[in-house]
C-alpha cells in the first residue's frame, strides 16, 4: 500500500497552517518572553539586591526562598495555561490542516504543480 504523498509548502503556505501557527505563537513568545524576564529578574535581584532577598518573611523563610519557589509555580501554571489552549485552540485548528491534507491527497490531486517561464515549481 502507498503511503499518500503531501505537499508540505502548500500546506505550510494555508490559511489553517498559518492560523494555527499565528495562534500558537501568539502565546509562546510572550509566555516565554515574560518567564525569561521574571528569571533574570529574580538572578539581578540575588546578585545586587543581596539584603532584600536575605529579609525573612517568616522564620527563616526568606524573600529570596519565596521568590525561587514561585517560579516552579509559574512553569507549572504557565504549562497548564498552554495545555489548555492547546485543548481548546490549537488541536482543532491542527486536525483541521490534517483532514485538509488529507483529503487533497485523496482526492488524487497529489498536490501537482506547474512549471514557470523561470522553471521553478509552483503550487497550483
Amino acid at each position: 500500500m502507498e503511503e499518500p504523498r503531501y505537499d508540505w509548502e502548500r500546506i505550510e503556505h494555508s490559511p489553517e497552517f498559518q492560523e494555527l501557527v499565528h495562534k500558537r505563537r501568539s502565546f509562546v513568545v510572550p509566555a516565554t518572553v515574560f518567564f525569561l524576564a521574571y528569571y533574570m529578574a529574580f538572578i539581578l535581584l540575588a546578585g545586587y539586591a543581596k539584603d532584600f532577598m536575605a529579609s525573612s518573611v517568616y522564620e527563616g523563610l526568606t524573600v529570596g526562598y519565596c521568590l525561587a519557589l514561585t517560579q516552579f509555580v509559574m512553569v507549572f501554571a504557565l504549562g497548564i495555561m498552554y495545555l489548555r489552549r492547546a485543548d481548546r485552540d490549537y488541536d482543532p485548528l491542527a486536525a483541521n490542516v490534517v483532514e485538509l491534507a488529507e483529503s487533497e491527497s485523496a482526492q488524487g490531486a497529489r498536490f501537482e504543480r506547474e512549471q514557470t517561464a523561470t522553471g521553478t515549481e509552483v503550487p497550483r
